[in-house]
């Protein structure tokens, strides 16, 4: 009983102490700076992401971390998207002989002028004001659609369906992002790695730049 209290304490410690080698402010920015990327990480597994630039200004984005390995941990914001994944509804309209509509949308409703490309990019258009194109195939095997910097190929299980909706993804198109999910942040020492590219080191919580 005396030694599986004492392993329960050592775990006990060692989780705390795993938790402490994270938590602090990371990213110092200078004087007068025109970009500023700050994150606090919290002893209660919170975050404070601050980003900033003189074009555009600057937000903070709050969430949880967690840590999924002795030098990897995962952050989500509270914010996370309404439509996380594309979705498509298909039919089979009698009406359409030789034809096939295709509606591209988000929440917002339509997005005209989205390129819309078909069967592996053997037929591409650009859809109309009301995020319609049409195409005159027999048969659709899968669509991809561009938008802004974004695209995606959508795998279509009917090859008769030729009157189709998707409704896409909600899109982080932002200079600075509306909602982070699962991204995975490397824990060297004093200091994290972000999109495998971005290094910030420790610093005093006295250098945060937001209330």
């Amino acid at each position: 009983m005396r030694y599986f209290k004492l392993i329960v304490l050592i775990t006990f410690l060692s989780s705390c102490s795993t938790n402490k080698s994270i938590v602090g402010l990371y990213g110092k920015c200078g004087k007068g700076y025109l970009a500023c990327t700050q994150i606090e990480f919290k002893s209660d597994n919170t975050f404070e992401y601050f980003i900033f630039y003189d074009v555009g200004g600057g937000s903070v984005l709050k969430g949880n971390w967690k840590r999924i390995s002795s030098d990897t941990v995962v952050i989500n914001t509270f914010k996370q998207p309404e439509f996380p994944k594309t979705t498509y509804v298909g039919r089979i309209n009698p009406n359409l002989k030789g034809i096939v509509k295709i509606r591209i949308s988000d929440k917002n409703g339509s997005l005209g002028g989205s390129n819309v490309l078909i069967n592996d990019r053997e037929l591409i258009k650009v859809a109309g004001e009301n995020g319609i194109a049409e195409f005159d195939v027999d048969y659709i095997r899968n669509i991809e659609y561009g938008f802004l910097s974004q695209s995606e190929k959508i795998k279509i299980d009917n090859p008769n369906y030729n009157e189709i909706e998707i409704l896409i993804k909600d899109l982080n198109l932002n200079v600075i992002p509306e909602f982070i999910t699962n991204e995975k942040i490397l824990v060297k020492r004093n200091k994290i790695i972000m999109d495998s590219t971005y290094v910030y080191k420790r610093t005093s919580l006295k250098n945060r730049q937001w209330k």
